[in-house]
Formats: C-alpha cells, structure tokens, sequence
C-alpha cells in the first residue's frame, strides 16, 4: 500500500466503497502472496530432504524471508483497511441510532397528540365547524396525519433494519481484524526463525572448509551461467547497435545515475561476496541499501530478463543497445520483460544490498567509473 493510501484510509477521506474495493484486493493479493509462501516453504522442506547445493537451499531461505517480508506487509495494510472500515461503519452506526431516536420521538410527540385530542374530534367537528367544507378539511388534515404517522413508522423499522447491518458488520470486521493482527504475530515469529535457520547454515558453510569450497564453485558456476545468459541476449537482439562515439553511455560516462543510492561494500574484481564471505570475481559493485530501496534504471532500455536466478536472487536485466545494466538481490521486482523504461523508473526495490553491474556488447566493465561520483 502506498503512503497516501495508507494515509487516506487513516483520515477518512475514502468512501465505504473505496475501503471495501481495498479489501478486497488486498484479499486477492493476500492470497497469492499465500500461495507462493505455501510453495517456497515446500520447497525448502524438500531440499532439506535432498541432497541440493547450498547455495540452492540459501536462496530458498532468503526467497522464504522475502516472501514472508511481503505476506506482512500486505496483511499490515490489509489491518489499516478493515481498521478504517470499522471505523467508517461505526461512524454511519452512530449517525443510524441518532436518526432512529429522532424519529422515535417525533412519534412519541404525535401520538400524544393523537392521544389528546383524537376522541373528541367527532364531537368537535360536528359543533365546533361551521361549515361542511370546514369539517371535510379537518377529516382531510387527520387522515393525512394518519399516513405520515404510517409512513414513519416504516421508516423506523427501515431504520432499525440498516442499523441491525451496520451491527452485524461490525462484528464481522472486528472478528476479521483480530483474526489478520493474530495470524501476522504468526507470521512475525515464522519470519524470525527464518532468519535465524539462514544464519545458521551461512554460519556452517563459512565454517566449514569443504562446504565453503563447495558453495565458492557453485557461484563461480552462477558467474559462468549469468554470462552465458547475456551472451545469449546479445546474439539474439536484432536492433543495430548505436555508434559508440555517439552512444548514451559513452557520452555520459562519469555522470550516470546510481541505481540506488548507498555506500560501495564490494568493488569491481576479485572480493569478498557480501552474503557468502566467499572469494568470487565480481562482475560489478554491491550497493549497501535497506530492504525496500527504489532500484532505478540508470538509462533508457527495455527489459531483458526480470525473473529469479541461481546465485543472484532475483533479477532484472536492460538492453541500453549496446550496454546492458543488470540489478540483482532485489526484494521486489517491478518491470516485465518487454517492457521498455525512461531513466529513473522503478525497476524494483532492494534488500540489503544491491548487486549492479554494467557490461558492454556482454562484457563486464567497472560501474563505479561509469556512475556520477
């Protein structure tokens, strides 16, 4: 949920019926997002059973703790959306009784009315009126009392019958919202042990000699694959190359944008991976960034790739004709293949750091001589 939704739905500036489109949703997404959790942690049970690479079983941890990170914050906005609607229906309930014990003693008053003066009126209009035309007006006058009379006893019971609604949805949504704030608790712990049973098994593969071994062939091999990957995409674009004299990229080389803004924790070239703690030959820079970051395309370009991938989670790919930009670790992606993004749009949003690189016509080249300073 954006913050001006979030907001709105705090203030009480959507309608009844913009909060019960909200709901529902967030119900859908809520449901998908279930789904997917449902799968990864399947999946997990699997590997554990199996004999799958380490680094298969980290990414399927770290897809576990996303996946849960995203399942809250949808079922936090799915909390601010029933709290508002309970506030909403509260607040028509309210406005409900009030007009029923307004109506209530408006009866009253008139049936005292009545009471008083309906028993003598036979009498009355035969001495008291003059005239024929005069009783006729009276007799007009009492039955027309008569139908109001009618007609607000029907909208009281209308009345009652809306507010006997508001009651019952009420009590639906309050049971609704407890039943979201306790399964988030759940969730909260589910994420916690998550985090932990990562950390345990990065503890023991940075631990132990051979499993460290292990897991630096099984990056070295995701290396290999990336660039069999970009390789393939290069051969299989049909646009023609922009001159390189005359190319975006070689004009602005120096002055770029970052994709995100954070300090550098691993550089170009043989380093340390910032996760692994493995020695690996780094393609680009890793960005340090929170979860949540908005990741940016640097230039224009259309999306190649945006799609999980063994060794840098998941992953967006853009073909700048010529250059391609590749930004991996995201936590959330947000552009499709095909599509084609101006410079600064969202291409997703990070985790704790942001794995970018720049290459040309498939090479990698160092980004950070290539970004503004």
């Amino acid at each position: 949920m954006t913050p001006l939704l979030t907001c709105l739905l705090v203030s009480g500036t959507l309608t009844l019926g913009q909060i019960e489109s909200q709901i529902q949703q967030r119900r859908l997404e809520l449901e998908q997002t279930g789904e997917r959790l449902a799968e990864v942690r399947a999946r997990i049970a699997q590997l554990d059973k199996s004999e799958a690479t380490s680094l298969a079983k980290l990414e399927a941890y770290q897809q576990r703790i996303a996946t849960t990170r995203r399942y809250i914050r949808q079922l936090n906005d799915q909390v601010a959306a029933r709290s508002a609607e309970i506030a909403q229906v509260s607040a028509e309930a309210e406005r409900t009784a009030k007009r029923i014990r307004e109506l209530k003693e408006e009866l009253r008053r008139r049936l005292v009315s009545i009471y008083k003066y309906g028993q003598i009126l036979p009498l009355e209009a035969v001495f008291a009126t003059s005239t024929v035309p005069d009783l006729s007006r009276k007799l007009r006058y009492f039955r027309f009392m008569a139908r109001s009379e009618k007609l607000n006893a029907e909208k009281l019971k209308a009345l009652q019958k809306e507010l006997a609604a508001q009651q019952a949805r009420l009590v639906a949504a309050k049971a609704e919202l407890e039943r979201l704030r306790e399964e988030r608790e759940r969730e909260e712990a589910s994420l916690v042990e998550s985090k932990a049973a990562e950390d345990a098994l990065l503890l023991r593969l940075r631990d132990e000699r051979e499993n460290k071994q292990k897991l630096e062939a099984e990056l070295d091999e995701s290396i290999g694959n990336l660039q069999a990957l970009v390789t393939e995409l290069e051969r299989q674009r049909d646009e023609k190359l922009i001159a390189a004299d005359s190319h975006h990229f070689v004009i602005n080389k120096g002055r770029l944008p970052w994709p995100a803004r954070g300090s550098i924790i691993a550089s170009f070239g043989s380093q340390e991976h910032p996760r692994y703690k493995t020695r690996t030959n780094n393609r680009g820079i890793d960005i340090q960034t929170s979860t949540g970051t908005k990741v940016a395309a640097i230039a224009d370009g259309r999306v190649s790739y945006a799609d999980h991938f063994m060794g840098y989670g998941k992953l967006v790919i853009l073909d700048h004709d010529g250059f391609y930009t590749l930004y991996a670790n995201l936590d959330e992606i947000q552009a499709t293949v095909g599509a084609v993004l101006k410079t600064g749009a969202a291409v997703g949003t990070s985790k704790d750091y942001l794995h970018f690189e720049i290459r040309r016509e498939g090479r990698p080249v160092n980004p950070a001589e290539w970004l503004e300073p």
